[in-house]
This record gives C-alpha cells, sequence and structure tokens, in this order.
C-alpha cells in the first residue's frame, strides 16, 4: 500500500501567510511596477460577478520579486479580489516554500512562478495554473522561435566561427558541459 504525501500547504500555513498588500509592501525590486500594473488592470464587471459567484475561494500564490510574469498575471488576480470579497489572495516567496512549489512543478520540472493554488472554502486544492496562461506560453514560445531562426540567418559567419574556436577550446582542455 502506498504512502499518501501530505499536503504541504496547510489551513494553518495559508492563514499565516502575507495578503497580496502585505507582499506588495516587503517587495525589494518591482514595486513601483507592482502597483502600477494593479491600476492599470480593468475587470470587466460581468468577469467580476463570476468570481463573486464562485463562492469561498483562497488563493496562494508563490513568486519572486524579480519574475516578469508576477508583474503581469498577480495584479489580474489582486484586482479580482479586490472586486470580490469572497477571494481570499496570499502572495510568498517561492523560495520559502520550495516544498510546496515541489508539489506544483511546471511540466513536473520547473519551479515556475508565479503559481496560483486555488483552494475552496476548506483549503483544499481545486485548480492551478503555473507561470502564465497556455495561449501567452504558446505565444511567446514561437516568438522567440522565430527570433532564433532569424538570429542564426544573422549570424551565420560568425556563428561557425564561434563553433570553430569552441570545439578546439574544449578538446584542448577536456572539457565537458553538462
Amino acid at each position: 500500500m502506498a504512502a499518501t504525501q501530505t499536503p504541504a500547504l496547510t489551513k494553518e500555513r495559508f492563514l499565516a501567510a502575507t495578503t497580496f498588500d502585505e507582499y506588495v509592501q516587503r517587495m525589494k525590486v518591482n514595486k513601483e511596477q507592482m502597483l502600477q500594473h494593479v491600476e492599470e488592470v480593468q475587470v470587466p464587471a460581468e468577469d467580476v460577478e463570476w468570481w463573486r459567484s464562485q463562492g469561498k475561494l483562497n488563493v496562494f500564490v508563490l513568486t519572486y520579486d524579480g519574475c516578469g510574469d508576477a508583474l503581469y498575471n498577480i495584479p489580474v488576480l489582486a484586482k479580482i479580489a479586490k472586486n470580490a470579497p469572497n477571494i481570499d489572495l496570499r502572495v510568498v516567496q517561492r523560495e520559502e516554500n520550495l516544498d510546496i512549489i515541489d508539489q506544483h512543478l511546471n511540466q513536473g520540472i520547473y519551479r515556475s512562478v508565479p503559481c496560483f493554488i486555488f483552494l475552496d472554502e476548506n483549503y483544499q486544492e481545486i485548480a492551478n495554473l503555473k507561470e502564465r496562461a497556455e495561449s501567452m506560453t504558446r505565444i511567446f514560445e514561437q516568438e522567440q522561435l522565430d527570433v532564433r531562426r532569424r538570429l542564426r540567418v544573422q549570424y551565420k559567419e560568425p556563428w561557425r566561427a564561434e563553433m570553430l574556436r569552441e570545439f578546439k577550446e574544449v578538446v584542448a582542455n577536456k572539457k565537458k558541459y553538462p
């Protein structure tokens, strides 16, 4: 019989976590941008009503201050929570909560942030979202691929010269890359 994994995110741990406002006050970088983005976000009334109709929701967000995706994604949920009093939003540093992020790895291997964990009124996980909307990830990946292809063509000759140099250096120094 396999042992069941004890959830790291308990009611007590959730309630001890910082609120969004407390998190922002403690931010060491990007505080002004976070506040500006929260101010800029517009949530349509019908979306606010949908969130209000969901009953009590507790949302635990793992992040770090320097995360670019956090600057764009957390303000959306913060604005929703501000307008839907049934949502209790807590935000914590990923590095101080590795046991929780390790139970929510992106693609099973990445400690991606922000990581949004949605809990019901009994603090049981009902959903999660890692990093960003899937549609935006597809756009970013395609754009990055297009840029890499363009740069390979643009820097074809320097690329080849660097590879010639690097191949010699690796063999001469018996260097192994991980």
